[in-house]
Parts: structure tokens; sequence; C-alpha cells
């Protein structure tokens, strides 16, 4: 039925009379105004580089969200067109939640992820669910900032880049639009907008609101998934001085969670091998089920106060809620083994999984302009608590049993934790003459760590009362642009960042002693220039970033201790640009040679030698291809490049065993929009195909099986060739 009510749908628009669509309207963001996108006279590209920003970042536009990105994808994405970025779902996009996201070669939990400024990722890592926070239907853009940030960037890895999404703006005139897209794997989504005209006078207030359902069986067998999402904003105008929005999003997911395939079910079954409907298997999709639900939401006033003074306040909160099962082993092996009286050795051990957290948060900061310059002073401040628990499940009986077997509990661990931060922070913009503007600025981060537990990783039992750690950080930064010419800026920057050290530092047998280590640090120095116009754009930039107090871990009388070990050489260049060839066609491209390495011997094990590569960090990444508007019609053919990786703790040094050669695959894009219709102010229509020649290439390599050595490896790659047909009618 779904199939039919959409092939009816493009057939019948496909026959009616068309005319030329209307010109989208201007949707660029306050923050980035001067970004040209849509300025080319042949259409808009993948990303563009930003002109009048100190560090290197690359934004991605409404459009090409809206009809280059997967429909169903999520901001990884939807990053995934800007340089030095890798993100992959081997389950398909939107229905598996990408895998080892790198920036640069700094990974997930490594770069901040904001929503309109605010940053959000789990407390206890840093690290992000891509699948479960925003869908590409509720972006306006994605700005992904390559450098440690200024004193206005927030985020407890204010240490590799960010990757900063913003929420759709209330559009012009009111509408309504509807939108739905069936494709491979049984795909489908269906949703609408509603939304008022943008607020104009005192008083007036502005609505939009977006409310969908997607699914998918996913491109691995037995992987199905199924998503609900609804997003709300608001934006009231307060006399003549000031606004305020208020923002919720809210997202259940509702999946059997893919792991990842053996090197030998890739050559025998092939790329979509996934779970099995066999109860007798450990590879049984229902031993994997899993419920999530996130949200979040903001309240922000801003307002012009007297003479030259201005406030901005963001009072948020968000939170994450995760129950689901998984295997003791890997699907290959994961037997309870002996030793459990009443249990059958040969039942498959499994392990049920409840986490949530809660975080609550406000940022203020008030502004001065003068002739001087502009001074602009905050604090960010931001509370977060967090339940974890997990306990061993015989999932053949579908019940408990005594996995610890010295306490005679089925407890894995249980523990509460708490995260306070505080951060000051002040920046002053000084143009000492016209084509020159620089940015000097300072963060003091203060945060502090509790841990109450009673059992905690391993089995080990909670030490007597609240384990806490406190760490500070002094973050000053200075970045400058200078104008060349119209459309042309040199840009430099000095940054110091640093990264909160994990939760996980306090999973030992002395959590106090162990948790000692010193937050990683980073110095990082980049020139470049950008120049944007509407025959081309080009962005060249060049970096070195030192990585301090890089953290491994010792055993020391036989525990376990998380020390600073040493340090890591970041450098890279970075190229992004286009060139309008007429006739409807603009060639795009973007490039980047990357190489981090560790500066000494044996920082992570004793085969580890310095010069060694780092893991996760591709010796390049690169986009190529072509974008084609005329009229009604556009489309686009690009292909994604990704180089060799070493995905072991030991980087390089572990050799072939976590290594990842180099692939690449292809998309595609057809978009047809059509207006005049009697029953659509517009209607839309885009094909999209997704690895356009079937590459099966693996993309992340976890090693051996739990059978171990010399059994095959565990790995992920590509999802098969797949298309998704679309189509968003206006009225």
């Amino acid at each position: 039925m779904k199939q039919l009510w959409l092939l009816t749908l493009c057939m019948w628009a496909g026959n009616a009379i068309a005319t030329e669509a209307p010109e989208d309207p201007d949707t660029s963001l306050e923050t980035f105004s001067t970004v040209l996108i849509q300025g080319q006279k042949d259409g808009p590209v993948p990303s563009a580089a930003v002109t009048d920003k100190g560090s290197p970042q690359s934004v991605v536009d409404e459009t090409v969200i809206r009809q280059i990105a997967s429909p169903v994808g999520d901001f990884g994405t939807v990053a995934n067109f800007t340089p030095s970025f890798v993100s992959t779902a081997p389950n398909g996009p939107g229905f598996d939640a990408a895998k080892n996201l790198s920036l640069r070669g700094f990974t997930d939990g490594q770069f901040n992820v904001t929503m309109d400024g605010i940053p959000f990722a789990d407390p206890d890592t840093f690290g992000h669910h891509s699948t479960s926070y925003f869908p590409t239907s509720v972006l306006q853009q994605v700005v992904v900032d390559r450098s440690p940030g200024g004193a206005t960037d927030l985020g407890y890895a204010s240490f590799g880049g960010s990757l900063n999404v913003y929420s759709e703006m209330i559009p012009e005139v009111a509408r309504v639009r509807t939108f739905a897209t069936y494709g491979s794997f049984n795909t489908f989504l269906i949703g609408s907008t509603l939304n008022t005209a943008q607020p104009r006078e005192s008083g007036q207030t502005g609505v939009i609101a977006t409310a969908e359902h997607s699914e998918s069986d996913g491109a691995m067998t037995w992987s199905a998934g199924y998503k609900d999402d609804i997003f709300l904003k608001t934006v009231t105008v307060l006399g003549d001085v000031g606004r305020l929005t208020a923002l919720y999003t809210y997202d259940r997911y509702r999946f059997y969670n893919p792991g990842s395939l053996t090197t030998a079910d890739l050559t025998e079954i092939g790329s979509s091998t996934g779970f099995s409907n066999d109860p007798a298997s450990p590879n049984y999709y229902r031993y994997s089920s899993t419920v999530r639900s996130t949200d979040f939401g903001y309240l922000k006033l801003e307002a012009q106060l007297t003479g030259a003074w201005s406030l901005e306040d963001k009072l948020y909160t968000y939170s994450y809620r995760n129950n689901g099962y998984s295997l003791k082993g890997d699907q290959t092996s994961s037997p309870i083994g002996s030793g459990f009286a009443g249990i059958p050795p040969k039942d498959i051990a499994g392990r049920l999984t409840n986490e949530s957290y809660r975080v609550i948060g406000n940022d203020v900061r008030i502004g001065y302009s003068g002739n001087y310059g502009t001074f602009l002073l905050g604090v960010w401040a931001e509370h977060s608590w967090q339940t974890e628990s997990r306990v061993g499940v015989d999932l053949n009986a579908g019940a408990l049993y005594n996995v610890n077997k010295a306490a005679h509990s089925p407890v894995y661990f249980n523990f509460d934790s708490h995260l306070d931060s505080v951060q000051p922070y002040a920046e002053y913009v000084w143009q000492p003459f016209e084509p020159l503007k620089v940015r000097l600025g300072v963060r003091y981060r203060d945060v502090k760590r509790n841990l109450d537990a009673s059992v905690i990783q391993n089995f080990l039992a909670g030490p007597p009362g609240t384990q806490s750690r406190t760490v500070r950080s002094t973050l000053p930064s200075i970045d400058a642009t200078y104008r060349l010419a119209e459309n042309t800026n040199v840009l430099a920057q000095v940054s110091k960042g640093s990264l909160v050290p994990s939760q996980a530092f306090f999973y030992t047998a002395h959590p106090a002693a162990g948790n000692q280590a010193d937050p990683e640090t980073t110095l990082a120095y980049q020139l470049g220039i950008v120049h944007q116009s509407a025959a081309y754009g080009i962005g060249l930039d060049a970096y070195a970033i030192k990585l301090n107090n890089y953290v491994a871990t010792i055993v020391e009388n036989g525990n376990t201790l998380f020390v600073n070990s040493g340090d890591v050489l970041y450098k890279g260049l970075e190229a992004e640009g286009h060139v309008a060839l007429g006739a409807g066609l603009t060639a795009v491209a973007n490039a980047s040679l990357i190489r981090a390495t560790y500066r000494q011997s044996g920082m992570t094990s004793a085969i580890q030698r310095a010069g060694d590569t780092i893991p996760f960090t591709p010796d390049h990444t690169g986009l190529a291809g072509l974008m084609y508007t005329h009229g009604p019609w556009s489309a686009s053919l690009l292909t994604k490049f990704v180089g060799r990786e070493y995905q072991g703790k030991n980087g390089s040094a572990d050799g072939n065993l976590y290594k990842v050669k180099a692939y690449s695959y292809t998309n595609a894009t057809a978009t047809r929009n059509i207006s005049g219709l009697a029953a659509f102010e517009n209607l839309r229509l885009t094909l999209g195909i997704n690895n356009l020649f079937n590459s099966h290439a693996i993309t992340d390599n976890a090693g051996y099986t739990a059978a171990g050595p010399p059994g095959p490896n565990l790995v992920n790659v590509l999802a098969r060739i797949n298309y998704t047909l679309s189509a968003v009618a206006d009225f």
C-alpha cells in the first residue's frame, strides 16, 4: 500500500503540466549570513568554506540537506559532505548509528556536537547517538568547525572540532508541507510540517511543527528499525528589542541493534549478512532488541538592552533513555559456560542494559559593541545525573542468571553518577582597521564528576561513599581574518582545547587511584584562505595540532590505572572548492591529507613506536563530482573517498589485523520541482541512489571474533546499493 500510494503520486505529478519552480527564499542563518552557498548561478554545492571565520569551517545548506542528503539520514550523513569528516552506516542511513565518526582523525567524543549552539552528548564518554536526535527534516544548516574553537564555543570536547547543527527556521509565509519517502529495504518515511508566517511585529508568535514516522527492514537481514519524531519551535517578538525562542524535540527509536559481520560471512553470504530468525543461534535478532528515547528543548531570550548592550540567555535540557539486550560474546559464540547450577552451559549468554540521563544547563552572555570593538562576557553552567545498570540474562530461558559467581549476583554493574560544570568565558573582537578583524578569547572550565556505585564494571565491588574528581582547564584562543579583496579572506588561528576525562577512568578496583589522568589538551595552529564568488569558490588551509597528555592504561600491583603517557601530533592540508562550468553544471571537490602520529614509544603497548599512526585516522578523505541545475531540474553525482586507516588500540603498530583499506562510494540524486498544480503550491520529487556501483568495501575492523585467532575478523561494510524515492508537497 505504501509503495502504491507513492508510485501513484509520482506518476500523476509527472504527467501534470509544469512550470519552473519558484526560487527558494533566503534561508541563511544570521550567524552565517555572509556564507555564499546559493549565490552561484548554477545552483548549490555540497558544502562551502565559510569566508569570514577565523578557523576552517564548512557549511552544508538547506537545499543540500533536503535534496541530496538521504531523507532518512542523520547529522553524520550531512557532515559527510565536508572535508576530513567520515561517517558510515552499514545498516543503511538513519537506521544504524553512525559508526566511528571522525573529524581529522578525532573520533566521536573528541569533538562537540551542538544544536543551535547548545552542546549535547553522553555525560560519561561525550559520544553521540546520531540516530536518536534531530532527523534531517528539521535541520536548516550544518556547520563543521575544524578547530578547538573560541571562547563562545561550548562543550566538554572542545578539542578536535565541532559539528554544529541548526534547527529549521520559521518560513516567511504560512504553509502546510507533507513529505514521504519509500526505498530499498522496505524503508518508509511519512511526515508533515505546519507553520505560521515568520513573526514581524511586537506580540506576534510564529510556530513551526513537524511530526514524522519512519521504518526500515535494514540493509542487513533481520535488522529492522522504527522511529517516531516530533519537533516544535516558536518565536515570539518582544517589543522592538527582543525575542523569545522555544524549541522541543522528541525521538523514540525501537530497533534490533545490528552488529558487525564476519569476514567469512562477507565472503560466503554477502554484505547483507545480519541477524537470523533462529532462537537457537546467538545471532537471533530478538537477542539485540533495543528501545531508545530522547528529548531536547530550550528557551532562548535575546534582548537589546540600553545603548550598545545586548543579552542572550539559553536555558535547556535534554535526556536519553536506553533499554536493550546484547550478547556476552558475539554472533559467532556466546555460551553461558559451566559453573552455573541448573543452567545448561550451551545456553546463550546475554546482557540487559538500562541507561538513562538528564542534563540541564544555562548559557547566559552579555555583549557590548562600541568604537573600540565588541566585548562579550558569559557563563555556561550544566548539571547532569545518570543511572546505568547491566545484568546477565540466559537468553534461551529469558531469565537472569548469576553471571557474577563470586557475589552470587546477576549484576555486571550498577551505579549513579553526576557531572557538574561551570565555565565563565570572555571574548573581545577588535577591528583596528576595516579589512582586519581579530578575536581574542579565554574559557575557564571547572568540571566535577561524582560516582556512587554498588558494582563497577568487571564485577568490581563499588567503593564506600561517593567517588569525586574535579578537573580544571584554562583555554585561551586568538584568531584573525584579513580581507584581501571582495569575497577573499585569509584566516589564522591559535587555539587551546581540552577533553574532560571520561567517566570510564573510575571503572577500576580503586577508582580514586585509577582516575588520576589530567585532561588531554590540544594546541592548534591553523592558516588558510577562502574565496567565494558566483563563478567559483575555494578554501585552503593547513594545520598542526599537538595533543598533550595522551591517556593510556597501565597495571600496577594488579590495579588498572589511567595515566598521561605522551603526545600526538596531528597535521594536514585541506581544500574545498567548486567552479561553475556553464549550462547548469558545477564541478565540486574537497580533499584532505591527514597525518596523526605518536611522538613517543610505548604509549599504548610495548609494540607501539614513535611515528606510528594513531587509530581511526584515515590518511586522506575526499569528495568529487558534478552538480546540475536547470529550471525545475537538479541532479548530483558525488563520490566520497576515505583513505587507509588502522583501528586497533596501537594504530599502525598492529599491522594488518585492524587495517582498513582505502575505499570509495558514489551517490546520485535527481530532483524535479513542479509548480502551478491546482492541488499544490509546489511539488518536489527526488530519486536518490546510494552506493551506485554496489561496493562491498570494509569500513571498520574490530579484529578477531569471540572465538579468537585464527578465526575471521568482525567488520562493518558499506550498505549495498539502495534507492529512495521522495515526494515533498507544499500547500
